[in-house]
Formats: structure tokens, sequence, C-alpha cells
């Protein structure tokens, strides 16, 4: 299909050139055309429209070569949106009228009547160009309505589409709700079934009153749902109209509501089966504390308890003897814990605890308490019995919180020795400014955010392959109300810990997004890469928020690249994994940002669909003049491009260190020596 340009083209059937040359004089001098090519007659029309792109169709009529009926009759035949003005001698302009009105000609002009032509085909073109903008309209609003509809089947809220109080769509969690295999089984259900009788009334209402032409009304409704099997749970309804394959339809958005179990439930459920049961009962208990926002409701301390010395006992004693101290040290454990939190034995040697309410004083002398009583029965030899039977790893989570299973493998990691932690207080920290300094950061981050006096700047990421798409990484920099510059290294460990990142994170978001759109109307290949904080990658939201972003400025997924920190990967792998595959879903590529410090950076690219990672600075600092840095730089390299993941090698400032980069086999460059961070997005020289 051709593609059309700002430009029109017309195309004038008539025999002579001079005419043709004559009209066309007529209607540049209006600066209403530019272009045009002319064919003799109905010949070949619908080739020539679909390959030359044509926006206009002037036929002269009153040219004696030219058969005005086979014209029309072909015109008539090819159902396009081209319009068709037909030029008439005065004498023939009754005959010619009807015929060219029955074929779907536009309009019918006069031949000597030149300012009829040029109104004509001003209004002619102006309406073709607001029937395509229309028609691009409709296409983009098609594919945000499959976009949405991709994205419900990956959101663990209930959606449903409903029209006439029946389902017409529901996704996959709504069916789970009500206790449904699948989606199919829901479709047959009508809408009233699945609520509790005393709801009746206001469903009723609700089905009545949703106005398609409004669809900003939003109505919340606390309900109670009812499954075949007469349980019930309740659930907080959010519904708006909306369309579905273009009729309108209310959408549901269903939530259900966690209610916090008493003191002595929580005792009562206190489970020490064995795994793969335990652990997921361990990531249920996890579950009931956090809602759909991934919010906190109720803070607790996540403890890993793993017997240390079993496998030397195993080893002296035998396997059989050794699971049997393992089932009565889980029986001694339990004992010790009682009704003060969920126990759940996750693996052959662990153990995970939950407990609600404890501050770090608490959660301290609860693990001191566990590691001194906690003990294997007398009859376990092992060598030093003053040493502890086990080892535990704790740390407290509040706020926002991530995936269950990144909870437990990061207090499993602080048990084992890796003092890295990412939700609570155990674990290594950067240091904080005093508090006065602290509040005085946070009130210039507040002050910044109400009064738009953040600004984006960008540094290119260069290509040493050749390529030429125009790729820039962005940074952040704030004015304080002195209009004094603030680099990001000044203020986003205040916004982190005081809660104001995410709004940072939103800004950066929607301000590079819209910067790409103006670039990519300019004519720019541009694309810019983002870091999402630890923070904004638990909001479950944070897609829908992009996808906003990105139908707001009609930018296109595949020109922004959301990076992670790998520091940040390493700790919450099971919720950025998920994040990762819906981010694919909306065409968005992603990366690594300072990879390489873990011990096995392969796991990481195995686990995760990458687009690029870009390598920590600290390996292009003194390279030239560094063979291991050297050495691990081609392995890590090696590694990405054996994943098929772009490789970029950041904080790079000097010469020499290109060309072992080049010979490397490095994908892209950053730094300062190429270039520092700028507000324009021209590379300098």
């Amino acid at each position: 299909m051709p593609t059309h340009s700002q430009q029109p083209t017309l195309l004038i059937i008539t025999s002579e050139t001079s005419e043709a040359e004559r009209l066309m004089a007529t209607l540049r001098e209006a600066r209403l055309a530019e272009r045009s090519l002319s064919i003799p007659g109905a010949e070949h029309l619908d080739k020539v429209i679909a390959e030359r792109g044509c926006d206009l169709i002037l036929c002269c009529g009153y040219d004696r070569d030219v058969e005005v009926d086979k014209v029309l009759t072909a015109y008539k035949r090819l159902k396009t949106d081209v319009p068709l003005i037909l030029l008439a001698d005065p004498d023939q302009w009754e005959t010619q009228a009807a015929k060219a009105r029955r074929a779907g000609a536009r309009d019918i002009v006069r031949r000597a009547d030149p300012e009829h032509l040029r109104l004509s085909v001003a209004r002619e073109l102006a309406d073709l160009k607001a029937r395509r903008a229309a028609e691009g309209l409709n296409a983009r609003l098609r594919q945000c309505e499959q976009s949405a509809l991709r994205l419900t089947e990956v959101t663990r809220a209930g959606v449903a589409f409903v029209q006439d109080g029946l389902h017409i769509e529901v996704n996959p969690a709504y069916a789970r709700l009500f206790g449904q295999v699948s989606p199919e089984d829901v479709l047959a259900t009508p809408l009233l079934d699945l609520f509790a009788p005393e709801h009746h009334a206001a469903i009723r209402d609700l089905l009545k009153s949703s106005d398609p032409s409004a669809p900003e009304t939003i109505t919340l409704l606390d309900v109670g749902c009812m499954r075949p099997d007469a349980t019930r749970f309740e659930a907080r309804l959010l519904a708006s109209p909306s369309e579905f394959e273009g009729e309108p339809c209310l959408r549901l958005i269903l939530q259900p509501i966690e209610t916090a179990p008493t003191c002595a439930v929580a005792a009562a459920r206190a489970d020490t089966a064995p795994p793969p049961a335990g652990l997921t009962a361990l990531i249920t208990e996890i579950e009931s504390h956090i809602d759909e926002q991934r919010l906190v409701t109720r803070p607790f301390a996540i403890f890993f308890i793993r017997v240390a010395k079993i496998a030397d006992v195993m080893h002296d004693m035998g396997l059989s003897i050794g699971l049997e101290l393992l089932d009565e040290f889980s029986d001694i454990l339990s004992g010790i814990v009682g009704g003060r939190g969920f126990l759940s034995r996750v693996s052959e040697d662990g153990f995970g605890l939950v407990v609600d309410g404890l501050d770090e004083l608490g959660a301290q002398a609860l693990a001191a308490e566990l590691t001194a009583q906690a003990r294997l029965p007398a009859r376990a030899a092992v060598q030093d019995a003053t040493a502890p039977d086990c080892q535990i790893g704790y740390f407290l989570v509040s706020d926002r919180a991530s995936a269950p299973e990144d909870i437990i493998n990061a207090a499993h990691r602080l048990c084992i020795g890796h003092r890295y932690a990412s939700d609570g207080a155990a674990g290594e920290r950067e240091t904080a400014p005093a508090e006065d300094e602290e509040a005085a950061i946070a009130r210039k981050i507040e002050y910044a955010l109400r009064n738009d006096q953040l600004k984006l700047v960008y540094q290119p990421i260069i290509s040493l392959m050749g390529d030429s798409q125009e790729n820039y990484s962005v940074l952040l920099r704030l004015f304080d109300e002195d209009e004094n510059l603030l680099e990001a290294k000044d203020f986003i460990g205040t916004a982190i810990r005081r809660g104001l990142i995410e709004e940072l994170d939103k800004w950066t978001i929607r301000s590079a997004i819209e910067v790409i759109g103006q670039q990519r109307r300019a004519g720019h290949g541009l694309s810019l890469f983002i870091t999402l904080s630890e923070d904004t990658l638990r909001n479950p939201n944070i897609v829908l928020w992009i996808c906003d972003c990105l139908r707001e400025f009609d930018v296109r997924g595949n020109w922004l690249t959301i990076q992670f920190q790998e520091d940040v990967v390493v700790g919450n792998l099971a919720s950025i994994s998920k994040l990762v595959e819906t981010l694919r879903k909306i065409k968005c590529r992603v990366a690594i940002n300072r990879f390489g410090a873990t011990e096995r950076p392969e796991m990481l690219l195995q686990a995760l669909a990458l687009d690029f990672v870009l390598i920590r600075p600290g390996l292009a600092q003194g390279l030239a003049d560094d063979g291991a840095k050297q050495q691990r730089l081609l392995q890590l390299a090696t590694l990405a491009r054996e994943c098929n993941v772009k490789s970029v090698v950041t904080g790079v400032e000097d010469a020499r260190a290109l060309t072992v980069l080049w010979t490397a086999g490095v994908d892209y460059v950053q730094g300062n020596f190429l270039q520092r961070p700028s507000t324009t997005l021209e590379v300098q020289a």
C-alpha cells in the first residue's frame, strides 16, 4: 500500500498533456497541489491509484477521447476513498450529472469555472484528510483496546465486560474468583447470579444508569459475591461505561476485600507441613498481608530459619535418622513459636516464619530467642555442642512489597550470609543524611514536583557496530526554590526513604515519552532508556501508567527501554519477571543496569527476556591498563552475545578504552569522555 505524503497527488484523466498542465497551473496558483500524473482513460485506473498513492481524481469529461461512462463504471467498482470530480462542458453538464452522482463522484464542475474547481478541490482534499485521520484514530483505538484486553489477561483483578446483564467477556482472574476453571464457564452465567440477593437492587440500578456517552463516570460498590458451591466472599466492584468490539457495554473490575485474621485464628493457622505444601502455605500467608496494589496492609517480619548442622548429622548418622531429627526439630521450633506467628517448613532444612507487628528490636529479640532455644534433639551427635544449631535471617516488611517469592528469597539470602535485603531493616544500607538535612531535601523534592522544577538531561548511547538509532539514557535534575541545580545523587536516596521516588519516576516516564513523541514527529529515530526504582516496579499499575502515556503522546512501546538496577533485580526476581512479561506485551524493551556485580550473571540472562545489559561503570575505569578488568568485560560481553542481548559499557572515560571495547565485541558505549549529560539531544563533536 502506498504511503500518502503531506503534499497531495492528483490523477488527471485526459488525453491532452497541455490540458492537464493547464488544470495544475490553476490549482498550483491556489496552493492546492504541486504533483500530478495523467492517464488517457479508464484502463488500469485501479492499479495507478493503488501504486501511486493518488489523493484526488479529475476526469475531463469534455475530452472527446475520454469515455466518461467507462471511467465512472471503473471508479464505482473501485470502492475507494479517493474522491472524483468530473469536469464537463456546460451543454453536457445536465446529461453527465446524474451518471456521475450514481457512480459516487463527489462533485461536477463546469469546464469554464476555475473558481468552482478550486473550491471543490480544496473541500475534497480537506475531507479526505479528515477521513484518513479518523481512520488512523480508529485503528489506534482498536490497538489500544486490544492492548487493554491483553493486560486484563495478566492482571490479578477480575475484569468483565457486561451487556444487558450478560457477560460478553471475562478474564481468567474473574473466573477464578468465582471458582470456575475457565472464563467460558462464567460467560453463560447472568451477572445477578454471581451476587448476594441483598445487592441485586444496586446491581440492577448500575446496569440501568450506565451511560456509554460518559466514559468518565465511575461507580464503586462493596458487594457480596456467590460461588457455585454457595461459598461467599466480599469484594469491591468498580464499574464504568466502555466498549467491546465496537459495542457499548459496562466494564467491571472486581477485587476481593481481604480481612485480617484475629490473633486466635493466626495461632491456629501455624503450619509445619513439608515442602512444597509448606512453601505454598507461606506464600499464601504473605499474600494475606498485601493488597492488590502491593501495599502492606499489616506490617510483618519474615524469618528464614535454616538447620545448619543437619548435613553433618546426616553424614555421621545417616539419612533416615537425620530426617527423623528434622521432624523433631520442627516440633520443637513450633512449640517455641507458639501462637506468635505463622510457621511453615519450606525446604528439607529450612523454615519460614511470619510475625505481625514486630519492630527492629522485637525482631532481633525473637531471632536471638530462636537461636538460643531451637536445638536439635540431644542424640544428634555434633562436634560443637555450644554453637547454635540453626542460622536465622530476617527483615521487616512494610509500605509496598514485592512478590512473596522475592520476600522469601531475601530472607533466605540473609540467612545464608548474603547481606542484602530488599524490603526491610536488615542488610547493608547507604548512609543517610542527618534528619534536618534530609527533611530539607524532601521539601525541595516536593517543591519541584508541585512547581514543575524537574528537568531531564540525556547522555547518548553510541554504537560501536554502526547502528544509526539515536539511543539516550535519561537522567533527572531538580531545581530548588533558589534555582540551585541538584543532581540525582543529591536527592534520590532521600526520595526513596521519604516515599517520593514513585512520583519522580512517573514524572520522568511521562516527560520522556512526550520527548520521544516530539522527536519522532520531527523525523528523528529517538529511543530513551529510563530506570525504574524498586518502589515503582512493585506498583502493579505502573504498566497501565506507561500505556496511558504512550497512548497520550502517540508513541510506540519499542521506542522506550525500561531498565532496572542489577541489585534490585536480584532482590525482586519473581516480581520483575512478571513485570518484564507485561512490558513485552506493550512492546517495550527491557535492560539491566550496573550489570556484572553478581557471581553468576548468566542466571539473570536466562531468567529474564532482556534486550540490553548496561555493564557497571567500574569495569571501564582504568580498563586499558587492567588485564583482569579486560578479561571480566570480555566474559560479560560474550555472555550477552550468546544470549542474544546487546551489551552497553557505561562510565567510559578515556579513548584507550574504546579500542579494548571494540575488540571485545561490545555493542554500545556511554560515558563522559564521549559526552557529558546534556539538556539537548544532539551528539556533540
